[in-house]
Protein backbone atom coordinates (compact mmCIF):
# COMPACT_ATOMS: atom_id res chain seq x y z
CA UNK A 1 0.00 0.00 0.00
CA UNK A 2 1.65 3.31 -1.29
CA UNK A 3 0.25 6.05 0.74
CA UNK A 4 1.40 9.83 -0.28
CA UNK A 5 0.64 12.92 2.06
CA UNK A 6 0.78 16.19 0.97
CA UNK A 7 -0.62 19.43 1.73
CA UNK A 8 -4.21 19.72 0.73
CA UNK A 9 -4.50 20.97 -3.05
CA UNK A 10 -7.56 21.87 -5.08
CA UNK A 11 -7.51 18.52 -6.42
CA UNK A 12 -8.58 16.58 -3.11
CA UNK A 13 -10.98 19.80 -2.06
CA UNK A 14 -13.86 17.85 -2.88
CA UNK A 15 -12.86 14.78 -1.20
CA UNK A 16 -11.61 16.48 2.08
CA UNK A 17 -15.20 17.99 2.29
CA UNK A 18 -16.66 14.40 1.91
CA UNK A 19 -14.36 13.30 4.21
CA UNK A 20 -15.16 15.43 7.14
CA UNK A 21 -19.03 14.62 6.82
CA UNK A 22 -17.98 11.46 6.80
CA UNK A 23 -16.54 11.68 10.05
CA UNK A 24 -19.11 14.29 11.95
CA UNK A 25 -21.67 11.29 10.41
CA UNK A 26 -19.36 8.98 12.38
CA UNK A 27 -18.95 11.05 15.19
CA UNK A 28 -23.04 12.43 15.32
CA UNK A 29 -23.91 7.78 15.32
CA UNK A 30 -21.84 7.89 18.36
CA UNK A 31 -23.37 10.68 20.36
CA UNK A 32 -26.45 9.01 22.55
CA UNK A 33 -27.67 12.31 23.10
CA UNK A 34 -28.30 13.16 19.96
CA UNK A 35 -26.79 16.96 19.95
CA UNK A 36 -24.18 16.19 17.71
CA UNK A 37 -25.36 16.05 13.90
CA UNK A 38 -24.70 15.99 10.32
CA UNK A 39 -26.57 19.56 9.22
CA UNK A 40 -27.58 19.62 5.69
CA UNK A 41 -25.32 22.00 5.00
CA UNK A 42 -22.20 20.85 6.98
CA UNK A 43 -20.37 19.96 4.24
CA UNK A 44 -19.17 22.75 2.37
CA UNK A 45 -19.96 24.90 5.97
CA UNK A 46 -17.66 23.38 7.98
CA UNK A 47 -14.86 23.15 5.25
CA UNK A 48 -15.14 26.91 4.58
CA UNK A 49 -14.83 27.18 8.67
CA UNK A 50 -12.14 25.09 8.65
CA UNK A 51 -9.98 26.52 6.14
CA UNK A 52 -10.52 30.02 7.27
CA UNK A 53 -9.71 28.56 11.01
CA UNK A 54 -6.36 27.06 9.42
CA UNK A 55 -5.68 30.39 7.96
CA UNK A 56 -5.82 32.17 11.30
CA UNK A 57 -4.02 29.64 12.80
CA UNK A 58 -0.78 29.84 11.01
CA UNK A 59 -2.36 26.11 9.92
CA UNK A 60 -2.24 23.43 7.32
CA UNK A 61 -4.39 20.46 6.00
CA UNK A 62 -2.67 17.73 4.93
CA UNK A 63 -3.93 15.06 2.64
CA UNK A 64 -3.33 11.26 2.41
CA UNK A 65 -3.78 9.88 -0.80
CA UNK A 66 -3.85 6.78 -2.03
CA UNK A 67 -4.26 5.28 -5.87
CA UNK A 68 -5.05 9.25 -6.84
CA UNK A 69 -7.95 9.10 -4.01
CA UNK A 70 -7.95 11.20 -0.91
CA UNK A 71 -8.43 7.96 2.30
CA UNK A 72 -7.05 10.43 4.52
CA UNK A 73 -6.51 14.16 6.20
CA UNK A 74 -5.72 16.02 9.39
CA UNK A 75 -6.50 19.74 9.92
CA UNK A 76 -3.54 21.37 12.07
CA UNK A 77 -3.45 24.96 13.51
CA UNK A 78 -0.71 26.23 15.96
CA UNK A 79 -1.99 28.45 18.52
CA UNK A 80 0.90 31.27 19.38
CA UNK A 81 -0.53 32.45 23.19
CA UNK A 82 -2.61 35.03 23.43
CA UNK A 83 -4.73 35.41 26.04
CA UNK A 84 -5.23 33.18 28.92
CA UNK A 85 -2.25 30.93 28.44
CA UNK A 86 -0.11 34.14 28.71
CA UNK A 87 -1.14 34.30 32.29
CA UNK A 88 -1.47 30.38 33.05
CA UNK A 89 1.38 28.80 31.19
CA UNK A 90 4.38 28.75 29.76
CA UNK A 91 3.95 26.84 26.32
CA UNK A 92 4.13 29.98 23.93
CA UNK A 93 2.93 27.87 20.50
CA UNK A 94 0.88 24.46 20.93
CA UNK A 95 0.29 22.47 17.55
CA UNK A 96 -3.53 21.46 17.69
CA UNK A 97 -5.35 18.83 15.47
CA UNK A 98 -8.82 19.69 15.25
CA UNK A 99 -9.52 16.97 12.87
CA UNK A 100 -8.18 13.71 11.68
CA UNK A 101 -10.38 10.97 9.20
CA UNK A 102 -9.32 8.07 7.46
CA UNK A 103 -12.16 6.76 5.37
CA UNK A 104 -13.61 3.73 6.96
CA UNK A 105 -12.70 1.55 3.78
CA UNK A 106 -9.19 1.74 4.82
CA UNK A 107 -8.77 2.31 8.09
CA UNK A 108 -6.41 -0.10 10.98
CA UNK A 109 -3.80 0.79 7.79
CA UNK A 110 -1.43 2.97 9.22
CA UNK A 111 -2.96 5.65 7.46
CA UNK A 112 -3.96 7.66 10.83
CA UNK A 113 -0.51 7.29 12.27
CA UNK A 114 1.14 8.08 9.55
CA UNK A 115 -1.06 11.66 9.06
CA UNK A 116 -0.77 12.31 13.22
CA UNK A 117 3.10 11.79 12.30
CA UNK A 118 2.84 13.83 9.28
CA UNK A 119 1.12 16.82 11.21
CA UNK A 120 3.58 16.71 15.06
CA UNK A 121 6.82 17.10 12.05
CA UNK A 122 4.52 20.16 10.87
CA UNK A 123 4.24 21.42 14.63
CA UNK A 124 7.79 20.45 15.45
CA UNK A 125 9.58 22.68 12.44
CA UNK A 126 6.96 25.79 13.42
CA UNK A 127 8.43 25.63 16.80
CA UNK A 128 5.35 24.10 18.84
CA UNK A 129 6.67 22.51 22.34
CA UNK A 130 3.60 20.22 22.54
CA UNK A 131 1.07 18.81 20.24
CA UNK A 132 -2.81 18.58 21.64
CA UNK A 133 -5.85 17.37 19.92
CA UNK A 134 -9.82 16.43 21.51
CA UNK A 135 -11.28 13.60 20.56
CA UNK A 136 -14.85 12.57 21.62
CA UNK A 137 -14.74 9.86 24.34
CA UNK A 138 -17.38 7.13 22.65
CA UNK A 139 -15.15 7.28 19.55
CA UNK A 140 -13.16 4.17 21.31
CA UNK A 141 -11.06 3.49 17.65
CA UNK A 142 -9.42 7.01 17.32
CA UNK A 143 -8.82 6.87 21.55
CA UNK A 144 -6.57 4.10 20.95
CA UNK A 145 -4.62 5.42 18.01
CA UNK A 146 -3.87 8.07 19.92
CA UNK A 147 -3.18 6.39 22.75
CA UNK A 148 -0.83 4.13 20.54
CA UNK A 149 1.13 7.32 19.25
CA UNK A 150 1.85 8.50 22.84
CA UNK A 151 -0.99 11.02 23.79
CA UNK A 152 -1.98 10.97 27.07
CA UNK A 153 -5.45 12.12 28.25
CA UNK A 154 -4.84 16.25 29.86
CA UNK A 155 -8.33 17.48 30.75
CA UNK A 156 -11.65 15.66 30.47
CA UNK A 157 -14.72 17.40 29.25
CA UNK A 158 -17.76 16.16 30.53
CA UNK A 159 -21.59 17.04 30.10
CA UNK A 160 -24.45 16.93 31.80
CA UNK A 161 -28.11 17.20 30.64
CA UNK A 162 -30.21 20.02 32.67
Amino acid sequence: MNIEISELTAEYTEAAKDLLAELQAHIAALDKRGVIVLKENFRDDYFKFVTEEVKKHSGKIFVAVMDRCAVGIVICKIFQGGGEEDITTTCPKVGFISDLVVTKDVREKGIGKALLAHAEKFFKDGGCEYTQLEVFAPNTQAFELYKKSGFKPLCVYMSKKC
